[in-house]
């Protein structure tokens, strides 16, 4: 992996365990790669790193399963790359979490629709008053739905806008509207405001009048 991101430009440096990144991590690193050989959970290690960074974290793993993907988006992970994965496709998801970066200013108007507001200057979202938590990507992926309220939005336009990379691979991209239908849905087994466009993308509903 060192070698094919040298290849492509990067410019790395490996350091031996989690330890050492938590000591070493300076505003001056544009992207941290965590892998299942850190030294300590890799889960742990992003929910560090975040407390104490925005810095864009892609989490490598050789375990497919769903519930360590689940876990390392919810530490504050960008984006998880299971192994083995092409070089293309990963120089392309590292160069598009550098592109991204810490988020830009926020817009100043908030948004409501349907009983939910979210507040880009705060990065607040709340649901009929009461406010939720959510994850930076979880945020962007909403504000983008809210946008566009009434619309569908593309599974690939989504993945774009919100991770910078193009892939048709959506895994990513489920898990994370997952992750937001648990926070705003009365029923996310049965979601209202965020529903599926089968094969396309999704959309959030505008309320019936």
């Amino acid at each position: 992996m060192v070698r094919e991101l040298e290849a492509t430009g990067f410019q790395v440096v490996v350091l031996p365990d989690g330890e050492t990144t938590l000591r070493t991590l300076s505003p001056r690193h544009l992207l941290v790669i965590v892998d299942d050989e850190v030294g300590m959970d890799p889960v742990e290690l992003c929910r560090l790193l975040r407390a104490r960074s925005d810095v864009p974290i892609i989490v490598i793993t050789a375990e497919d399963h769903e519930d360590r993907v689940v876990r390392a988006l919810e530490a504050g992970a960008d984006d998880v790359v299971v192994m083995p994965a092409r070089t293309r496709e990963l120089v392309a998801r590292a160069r598009a979490a550098i592109r991204r970066g810490p988020d830009p200013e926020p817009e100043e108007s908030a948004i409501e629709v349907g009983g939910v507001r979210l507040d880009p200057t705060g990065y607040v979202v709340s649901v009929e008053g009461e406010r939720v938590e959510m994850t930076r990507k979880e945020f962007e992926l909403l504000r983008l739905l809210m946008t566009n309220a009434g619309q569908t939005v593309t599974r690939r336009v989504l993945i774009e806008r919100v991770w910078g990379w193009d892939s048709t691979e959506g895994k990513t991209l489920d898990t994370h509207i997952r992750r937001i239908r648990s926070k705003i849905e009365s029923d996310p087994s049965s979601p209202v405001r965020i529903v599926t466009v089968r094969k396309v993308g999704y959309r959030f509903n505008r309320p019936r009048r």
